[in-house]
């Protein structure tokens, strides 16, 4: 499947996919595992292990999946029953301006995702150039090479990539399956999971940051879904996050305990795993982080739409490259938390409007009847995040996680405002 047909912009996303596009789900289910091999997912599974230990982290890994994606298959029924992109379901209840606003915060989390991703792509790429040829390059010169090549692919190169990708993703799961062997073979299952945490952050903590992970999947699992042939497609594609998300996960979590460490790369070296390691995590990074890119375009133009899209990736790729050479990755999981509290009332309001205001009847007839900016949906929003916030401070208390507090708090919110205000 041409991944460059989920992401295609201007009049694509302003449409409902034809029947003659959709595909079956387990093509979906691929592209959303390839999206997930990558390098901050292995950081974080190895932090979250580190922190609190690998028998509380596993609970984590598969509860937090579960329950992303519950919410990944309501949206992705949505998206295929519509056959509409989050593009297009965000304006009838964010409203026409109100979307511009919604994508904006989508965009500069793509973009955040880039910088944090060219950051460790690039301490990778100085650890692999040290140990394999005794060369020690600066980690900002290892950033700025791999930005300016996912750069250029993103802009000229990127179908080109997508088919790489296609090879990247089953030779990465069949290297994860034997990196999980060759480390759970060292030692005992009841010795790993006897290995206690370093206190270094809490369970609540470690919830949010695998939440703040993968949270913008509900979000964006309609760009996905819209293709897939039938409901039951739509669900098979979900089973990619359930299933595959905990053992990327534990994929970084497992080595990460046993050598101590936490960058992916220093960790495949002292499992003597360099060469193998450095030629498909860093493939797979630079195809997937150039989709970070690419995505991010596409998502900027539907704001900034004078400018062409090689301008904006250029600009997006520069301001990524800074804030990744000045060290995002250093406050990874603060950022994580964040966009735990920011992007779940985004989905939890499409999901009330389209299921229990709209009665599953969305029509592009009715599109230039909307309003510029959807008040309750916007109310409803930002409710959810002060909530949220200062629940996740200790200033009031909820459910103490701070992903159910802003999803729950903009459901019902949205709900109340829609009966309120007409």
């Amino acid at each position: 499947m041409d991944t460059n047909n989920l992401q295609e912009t201007d009049d694509y996303t302003r449409t409902k996919v034809p029947e003659n596009k959709t595909v079956h789900g387990i093509n979906i289910a691929s592209i959303i595992v390839g999206i997930g091999v990558t390098l901050p997912t292995f950081y974080v599974g190895g932090e979250v292990a580190q922190a609190i230990g690998l028998s509380k982290s596993l609970w984590v890994f598969i509860l937090v999946n579960l329950v992303l994606g519950i919410l990944c298959a309501i949206t992705a029924i949505i998206g295929n029953r519509t056959r509409l992109s989050t593009y297009m379901l965000l304006h009838f209840s964010f409203g026409k301006k109100g979307t511009l606003f919604i994508n904006f915060l989508i965009g500069i989390t793509l973009l955040g995702w880039y910088a944090v991703t060219v950051e460790i792509f690039g301490e990778a790429l100085t650890d692999a150039f040290k140990h394999l040829l005794n060369i020690n390059v600066p980690i900002s010169i290892s950033i700025i090479v791999g930005s300016v090549l996912m750069t250029i692919t993103a802009i000229f190169g990127f179908k080109i990539v997508e088919r790489f990708s296609a090879l990247a993703v089953p030779l990465m799961i069949i290297f994860l399956i034997y990196v999980l062997y060759i480390t759970i073979g060292s030692q005992s299952i009841e010795s790993l999971l006897s290995i206690k945490g370093n206190g270094n952050m809490s369970i609540t903590e470690a919830i949010s940051a695998i939440v703040g992970l993968t949270i913008l999947t509900p979000v964006l699992m309609p760009d996905f879904s819209r293709f897939a042939r039938t409901d039951k497609d739509s669900l098979i594609s979900v089973s990619a996050l359930v299933i595959g998300f905990p053992i990327i996960l534990l994929a970084g979590a497992i080595p990460s305990l046993i050598t101590g460490e936490i960058d992916i790369m220093k960790i495949m070296i002292s499992l003597s795993l360099t060469i193998p390691a450095f030629i498909i995590l860093v493939f797979s990074t630079w195809t997937t982080n150039t989709s970070n890119l690419y995505s991010t375009q596409l998502t900027l133009s539907t704001i900034f739409k004078k400018q062409k899209m090689a301008t904006l990736g250029i600009i997006a790729s520069v301001v990524g490259t800074l804030v990744a050479v000045i060290g995002i990755a250093t406050h990874f999981i603060e950022l994580l938390s964040i966009l735990s509290v920011l992007i779940p009332p985004i989905s939890a309001i499409f999901i009330a409007d389209f299921f229990f205001i709209k009665k599953q009847k969305y029509d592009l007839n009715d599109f230039d009847k909307l309003p510029d900016f959807g008040v309750p949906a916007i109310i409803s929003w930002v409710v959810s995040c002060v909530v949220a916030y200062l629940a996740n401070y200790n200033y009031i208390s909820l459910t103490s996680i701070s992903f159910f507090d802003s999803f729950i708090v903009a459901f019902i919110a949205y709900l109340l405002l829609k009966k309120i205000i007409k």
